[in-house]
Parts: C-alpha cells; sequence; structure tokens
C-alpha cells in the first residue's frame, strides 16, 4: 500500500487557498475607503516612485523628479503589490516549513546513525574485551600445558630409571 503524503498534500492545498485568498485581500483593500486611502493607495505611490528611482539610477540618469500617479493606478498597483506580497509570504512561510521539517528529519536521521556507531564501538569494545580476556585464559593454559609436559617427561625419566634397575 502507498502512503499518502498528508503534509505535502496540506501545503499544496495551503498554496492553492493562498492565490483566491490574496484576491479577496486586494478586493478588499480596494472596497475598503480607510484601508484604499490610508494604506493601498501610499503602498502603490512608494512602490511607484522606489520603481522609478531604480529604473532613472540603473539608466544612469539622477536627480530626475518621480510624478505621482494617479488615485485608480496607485491603489492597482498598491493592491497588486499587497497580493503578490501575500502570495510570496505565504510561500516563504512554507518554505521555511518544509526546511525546518527537513532540518528535523536530518538531526534524527544522524542521531540514529550517531546511535548505531555508539552501539557498534560498545561492541567493539567487548569484543576486545572478550579477546583480551580469552588471550589471557589461553595464556594460563599455555602454562599449565607447558608444566604439565615438564612433569610428564620428569614422570617418564623417573620409570624409565625404575626400568633400568
Amino acid at each position: 500500500m502507498v502512503a499518502i503524503p498528508l503534509g505535502k498534500m496540506f501545503i499544496l492545498a495551503v498554496k492553492q487557498v493562498a492565490k483566491p485568498m490574496a484576491k479577496g485581500i486586494k478586493n478588499a483593500a480596494v472596497n475598503s475607503p480607510f484601508v484604499r486611502n490610508k494604506i493601498v493607495m501610499p503602498i502603490g505611490q512608494g512602490f511607484n516612485w522606489f520603481d522609478v528611482k531604480i529604473q532613472t539610477k540603473l539608466m544612469g540618469a539622477s536627480g530626475s523628479k518621480v510624478y505621482k500617479l494617479n488615485e485608480k493606478v496607485a491603489i492597482e498597483y498598491g493592491a497588486e503589490l499587497i497580493s503578490e506580497l501575500f502570495i510570496y509570504s505565504v510561500g516563504s512561510v512554507i518554505l521555511l516549513y518544509e526546511y525546518s521539517r527537513s532540518n528535523a528529519k536530518e538531526e534524527k536521521r544522524e542521531a540514529k546513525q550517531q546511535e548505531e556507531a555508539n552501539k557498534m564501538k560498545k561492541e567493539i569494545e567487548s569484543l576486545q574485551e572478550s579477546l583480551f580476556d580469552t588471550s589471557f585464559i589461553i595464556e594460563e593454559q599455555s602454562a599449565e600445558i607447558r608444566s604439565l609436559t615438564r612433569q610428564i617427561f620428569g614422570l617418564q625419566d623417573q620409570i624409565a630409571k625404575f626400568a633400568d634397575k
């Protein structure tokens, strides 16, 4: 059975809903006199001023005067800027969320790898200790075998001397 990535589907849904919401914000901004006159129109005029100044600097001109836009164009410009800013904000939040989620997943994977490495290290240390203990036992047994071998040769010599008498 294939797992459905619900998180990704939710993010896609949020992105799709953001576009109509941006249009709704744009329409609300244009239709509300307070928002239109105190927020949207100044944003449109300010962005126009900034845009014209940048363009004239890029063309090499300086000291040019920026004329104000008429009210309708400024409102349209400001409303469009606000709706685009909303869409980019939603996209940025989603991007940051994905980045954070990816980092958390990567940290979890690295922690698991570190835990496995520590487990392997402990296993190696345990095996080395066991090997040391085993080699110590082998040395003790080798010494005992040599001692028994000397005793056997001594007994054989005694038997040979006893048999010669």
